[in-house]
């Protein structure tokens, strides 16, 4: 399809007013530097798309309305920032200055970014000339910028972490523990409790969570229970983790005190439900006929599950495990009252290799808490960025396991 240069161009500066926007919306630098490109460009691109539109096809009494409202929504962000209306003192907050305030670094691009869109629809509009083919572009252009934009926000917090957390990463920093309130030292202490707590999570998790998913998949044959228990484990695995910390605040520190033993258990709770969903979803990915198949030659139901089924269903089985280490990692409220304390104390081993299990430990995702609550009191900024991205580096090391795992697994499988 040919398209017209104007059409092209404006095509091209819609792009290059998204990309900027974009830009700034997610590094906020100082609009007024390129607040005359914005300017020219969105003017520029207001002519072009109108005489184009003016000259094509497309123009009728029932299109024009559209491309009005667009042009008239852009000329009146255009007037708006050149007349001065948006400036850079401009900020946009609630009543008694409760709640977020937007100020000029975060209007301007958001305008333009908004006018660059309807740009785009209008142009992609006038080459299709309204018909469904354009509005199929506009579709396939929206999750294609949906995909980009998510890739852009999760690169720029990645960015943001690694940029800011290198400089505190040395041998120190992760070998020896923390001292004035986390002035000084390191955060060694928080990796060997981070470590113990989450093995002793999927100690507890994986065992309950596997054989609860072999019964209800293999065993069961009562649909409405099947059912019935499903719904529950769903229901189960969205329950705020807050309130698994609460659950163990009342019941299990009762009994084993602040404790990594408490910690470990409460975690392994709320990894099941994950494992449960995951094991059996790859269960259900197991073809009926490799049962049928070792049924006919003989095998017991469980010579069955233990020779066949599962070796099948090892690559599911094991990315649902490592998912939940991963998500272990990262949970903070349910081990503040049940297992974790701010202190640099080591874990004690009993013969050197058993952790002792009825001691406080340290945590990664406290001690950042921690951190995070002395910023602006104590020089501590640099190190909490360094404690966020080990504390990053470890779940997306866990998850790249996971797919390696699984991928590993399932160049061994065929049927």
């Amino acid at each position: 399809m040919k398209i017209k240069p104007a059409l092209a161009l404006s095509l091209i500066l819609s792009a290059m007013l998204l990309l900027t926007a974009l830009f700034s919306l997610l590094l906020q630098p100082d609009p007024e530097r390129i607040r005359v490109f914005w300017l020219a460009g969105l003017a520029a691109d207001i002519l072009l798309i109108i005489g184009s539109y003016l000259t094509s096809r497309a123009a009728s009494i029932k299109t024009a309305p559209f491309l009005a409202l667009d042009a008239a929504i852009c000329s009146a962000v255009l007037y708006l920032v050149y007349s001065g209306t948006i400036h850079a003192g401009l900020a946009v907050s609630r009543p008694l200055g409760l709640g977020a305030s937007f100020d000029y670094t975060f209007l301007l691009p958001l305008l333009i970014l908004i006018c660059s869109l309807l740009s785009i629809k209008d142009a992609l509009n006038i080459i299709y000339g309204y018909s469904a083919r354009g509005r199929e572009a506009l579709v396939f252009l929206a999750v294609r910028m949906s995909a980009i934009l998510s890739m852009l926000l999760l690169g720029g917090i990645l960015f943001v972490i690694v940029y800011k957390g290198m400089g505190a990463i040395n041998w120190e920093f992760l070998t020896e523990p923390h001292r004035r309130l986390g002035q000084a030292g390191g955060i060694s202490t928080a990796i060997m409790g981070s470590f113990w707590m989450v093995l002793g999570a999927m100690i507890i998790s994986s065992p309950l969570g596997i054989g609860a998913a072999i019964y209800l998949h293999e065993y069961s044959r009562s649909q409405k229970l099947n059912r019935l228990i499903t719904i529950a484990v769903s229901c189960l695995n969205g329950v705020p983790s807050v309130v698994f910390g609460l659950f163990g605040l009342a019941f299990l520190v009762r009994f084993f005190g602040v404790s990594l033993l408490s910690g470990s258990i409460i975690l392994g709770l709320i990894n099941i439900p994950t494992i449960i969903l995951t094991c059996q979803e790859a269960l259900k990915s197991v073809p009926n006929s490799l049962r049928e198949g070792s049924m006919a030659l003989g095998a017991s139901k469980w010579q069955t599950i233990k020779k066949v089924v599962l070796p099948s269903a090892m690559p599911g089985i094991l990315t649902g495990v490592i998912m939940g280490v991963a998500k272990a990692s990262g949970e903070t409220a349910p081990i503040m009252w049940t297992a974790v304390t701010f202190t640099a104390t080591p874990v004690h081993m009993i013969y050197g290799i058993i952790p002792d299990l009825f001691q406080p430990v340290n945590n990664l995702d406290y001690h950042l808490l921690n951190l995070i609550y002395f910023l602006g009191a104590w020089d501590v900024e640099a190190r909490a960025w360094g404690t966020a991205l080990v504390l990053i580096a470890l779940v997306l090391g866990t998850n790249m396991l996971a797919i390696v795992v699984r991928n590993h697994y399932r160049k061994k499988i065929s049927w």
